[in-house]
């Protein structure tokens, strides 16, 4: 079943993020945006035919389209464990033919291995205009995202979901929140499949492949992007952003 996202406040979050709430005659590239709620944003200020959409769910693709018709939407025919087990593995990014002044990436390298998103980051980068800005999220699993109201971390919040869903029991969440302790990053699969700085993650049949979450601590994320700037969660969100820019 596509996943068709209702999360609202992604604008707010990156606008806030790069420091600037006008993006009126900017192109920019959502990649992985879904259905482009993006777009439904109140503070929106993105001109829909500057808007280019690229996702590996081409339902969603189909249903972006059909509900912002003026914006530009390219299926990505990409394998992605939760999103597309039928995909093609290392696909590039697929050529747009055209530069970005933003180029973001909403909750797309929680869900993708290690080496996509360094790959991914890479392909994305080249398509950056000059004094472009490239902002991808990621979770912190030792982040506590609101500490007064709900004092969990990140991983924490994520395994007692797991809990109640029942994909996981409370003597095997304790123990995956042991495990990753002092884990730089991991990767949680259905719900309680641990992989720990590894991107050697067992085959499992695209009918089982359910969800796959991954965690980069902020120091970690730090020392592999030396030049981006990385700051804490706004809006009310549970990720980190990662920004790197094309000066």
């Amino acid at each position: 079943m596509t996943f068709f996202s209702t999360r609202l406040g992604q604008f707010t979050y990156f606008a806030i993020q790069v420091d600037q709430p006008d993006w009126r005659g900017r192109n920019v590239l959502d990649f992985g945006g879904n259905i482009g709620k993006i777009l439904e944003d109140p503070n929106c200020t993105i001109d829909h035919e500057r808007y280019w959409c690229v996702d590996v769910a081409r339902e969603a693709i189909d249903k972006g389209k059909a509900s912002f018709p003026k914006s530009h939407w390219v299926f990505y025919d990409r394998y992605s464990f939760s999103f597309n087990p039928y995909g093609i593995p290392n696909l590039p990014v697929p050529e747009l033919h055209q530069t970005f002044d933003y180029i973001l990436a909403f909750s797309v390298f929680t869900n993708t291995t290690e080496s996509d998103m360094l790959e991914l980051v890479k392909q994305l980068q080249s398509r950056l205009a000059k004094n472009g800005v490239l902002a991808f999220t990621f979770l912190d699993p030792d982040y506590f995202p609101w500490p007064v109201k709900d004092p969990r971390s990140n991983f924490q919040w994520r395994v007692d979901l797991e809990i109640e869903r029942g994909k996981c029991s409370a003597v095997q969440g304790a123990k995956l929140l042991e495990r990753t302790k002092q884990a730089d990053w991991f990767t949680l699969v259905n719900g309680h499949d641990l992989y720990i700085e590894t991107d050697d993650i067992q085959s499992y049949p695209p009918e089982e492949q359910k969800t796959c979450y991954v965690f980069h601590t902020e120091k970690y994320m730090r020392s592999v992007f030396p030049h981006a700037t990385i700051l804490p969660p706004v809006n009310n969100e549970m990720q980190h952003c990662c920004i790197i820019k094309n000066t």
